[in-house]
């Protein structure tokens, strides 16, 4: 068996017997070189007379993946913070969290009709940038950054507090089938694990983690917000809010947050001004793709400038005769070009 899946069945294993136990699990772990070796140096009563290999199975069986902190997948960004997970349960594409510009979106799950516009607003105008919208699948805040990201064919993860056998809330069971389909759903705890309310805030530095700022549109004073922001601020993310009205309950974290040091967003133009991300055309807003195949392409040529036909089939698992067409309704649109011997680039 190779030593890499050998390892991630090891640590699931792990993950099954310490539960929620984070931090006394990476006690365990530190004087070993490897997880198979920390398992095998447990006693049997503490293995619950679990099989490392049926557990694996049933991960298969729901079509989770599995990956530890060694392995490349691994977002390069969570590996910064104070006690990353060592390993996460994801369903979908993780792999958006390498290239793109990823910004957490956290409030409050009592959004108002203002926190709405606002989060609708500024989402919509950064997906074109190729921004990454992170959050946590909450009612409130969570769900319209999901949602409007969705709608405008982003990218979106959602970081879950229980197992990814079970979507919480069950409101969201639908929102969180369709960013399987255009982003991923992640989370550090195993398979049964229960939606215990201690889960949330320490999910809350995964969130953070994950993403290069966090942008807070409303939070009352003892919001779980605020926690992410209180870990952002540990692990030196950007943080940014949208300033509220003085008499909203919604709006005293936010206020009380730009007030000690956060940048006071009014609009996407601020954020992209943070990264000097210049302004796009209305010919590059504009764009338009007829499928899926057509923004993956584009967004591949984009994140490597100039790139051979080869290497884009080499990245697409798709029949090539897919690939070719889509190359070809992407240059008639006047969206690339293809300059010597199959070399594609961004026509700007």
């Amino acid at each position: 068996m190779p030593h890499r899946l050998e390892e991630n069945i090891y640590l699931n294993a792990l993950n099954l017997i310490f539960r929620d136990n984070f931090l006394e699990l990476s006690r365990f772990l530190k004087p070993f070189k490897s997880f198979k070796a920390a398992y095998h140096h447990l006693s049997q009563e503490q293995k619950h007379c679990l099989n490392p290999f049926e557990e694996w199975e049933k991960l298969e069986q729901w079509q989770i993946n599995f990956c530890t902190i060694n392995d490349p997948e691994y977002p390069p960004l969570l590996k910064e913070i104070p006690y990353p997970p060592w390993g996460l349960y994801y369903r979908g594409n993780i792999d958006i969290l390498k290239n793109n510009f990823s910004l957490a979106v956290v409030g409050t799950r009592k959004i108002s009709p203002y926190g709405k516009a606002v989060t609708e607003k500024i989402i919509k105008e950064l997906i074109p940038y190729n921004f990454t919208i992170i959050s946590g699948l909450a009612l409130g805040v969570d769900t319209v950054a999901h949602k409007i990201t969705l709608d405008f064919q982003g990218k979106t993860v959602a970081v879950l507090g229980t197992g990814l056998d079970k979507i919480f809330p069950a409101q969201n069971t639908n929102l969180g089938k369709q960013i399987i389909q255009q982003g991923a759903l992640i989370s550090e705890y195993p398979l049964n694990s229960p939606s215990f309310k201690s889960h949330f805030p320490w999910r809350n530095r995964i969130i953070s983690g994950l993403a290069k700022a966090i942008l807070i549109i409303e939070a009352p004073e003892k919001s779980g917000a605020l926690i992410t922001a209180n870990f952002a601020l540990e692990q030196n993310r950007d943080i940014f809010a949208i300033p509220g009205s003085i008499f909203n309950n919604n709006s005293i974290g936010t206020n009380k947050l730009i007030q000690r040091g956060a940048k006071l967003i009014m609009n996407s133009q601020d954020i992209l001004e943070e990264y000097q991300i210049p302004l796009q055309t209305n010919k590059e807003k504009n764009i338009h793709f007829d499928n899926d195949l057509e923004r993956q392409i584009y967004e591949i040529i984009s994140l490597e400038q100039q790139i051979s036909v080869d290497k884009i089939i080499e990245k697409i698992n798709l029949n090539t005769n897919e690939i070719l067409a889509a190359l070809t309704a992407l240059e008639i649109k006047e969206l690339i070009k293809n300059i010597d011997n199959g070399n594609y680039v961004i026509i700007n």
